[in-house]
């Protein structure tokens, strides 16, 4: 199979949608468990999800699940998309950037760019807004999910996917999925397959965690003043939209 082919949505696909950093492991984990009956880890996720940018993967489990981080693309059939507080968001990206790249800029000059659009996939609102705005074309349904809401509510918000996805799941069902998706587990599962999420690239710093703290409202002790109210202007609209405070 040529590396350069990319993967096409099926009619029956689930796609998971989200900006980079907004806890897409999380939820992938969570519906993965939910949908398949079987716990998904580090090291057999690349055999269970899809990357839609990325060249079909092999006797993928049915129906397939997606994830993506572009833009509104009208072939993806049914889709989760997932939202997190920018302000969260791009304190995560910064040390995933550190972690993967080798990425030496200090925190400010990292901000600038993500305000700025200069990190993929772009800015933040407006992969959101392309969504937002287009979520009545997805032919077999769209839910949003709130990063917020599944650390809060985590057995609540499970319970919303199954009605979505149309599949039948118990509460020890539910709340086995809850804990195998929780961070706690996940950070546990990263020490045991490190070399999953490292992978082989040189630029990856082998020292720094993947799996860093999944906490909601750290902005609050980490942004300045003036960062915060930068991105108050900025995501305005889609923060109101969001009920993001």
């Amino acid at each position: 199979m040529s590396t350069n082919e990319k993967y096409e949505c099926q009619e029956d696909d689930i796609c998971l949608v989200a900006y980079p950093k907004s806890g897409n492991n999380f939820l992938l984990f969570l519906i993965a468990t939910l949908l398949y009956r079987k716990k998904m880890d580090w090291a057999t996720k690349g055999i269970t999800v899809q990357n839609a940018s990325s060249a079909p993967i092999a006797n993928l489990p049915s129906p397939h699940l997606v994830w993506s981080h572009e833009s509104y693309d009208a072939s993806y059939p049914k889709v989760i998309y997932l939202v997190r507080d920018p302000r969260d968001v791009v304190i995560s990206y910064y040390h995933h950037f550190q972690k993967y790249h080798g990425d030496k800029r200090d925190f400010d000059t990292f901000f600038d760019a993500f305000m700025n659009g200069d990190i993929t996939p772009g800015k933040w609102d407006t992969q959101i807004e392309s969504w937002l705005a287009n979520q009545e074309k997805v032919k077999n349904g769209f839910l949003l999910v709130k990063y917020e809401d599944l650390l809060e509510a985590p057995a609540k918000e499970a319970k919303r996917i199954t009605t979505f996805l149309n599949v039948d799941r118990t509460e020890q069902e539910i709340n086995e999925a809850v804990h195998w998706a929780s961070f706690d587990n996940m950070k546990a599962l990263e020490q045991k397959q490190k070399e999953h999420l490292n992978g082989s690239s040189k630029f990856v710093n082998h020292a720094l965690p993947f799996v860093r703290e999944g906490k909601a409202n750290k902005w609050k002790s980490v942004l300045s003043q003036d960062q915060q109210q930068q991105i108050h202007q900025s995501f305005s609209k889609t923060l109101s939209k969001l009920r993001y405070k």
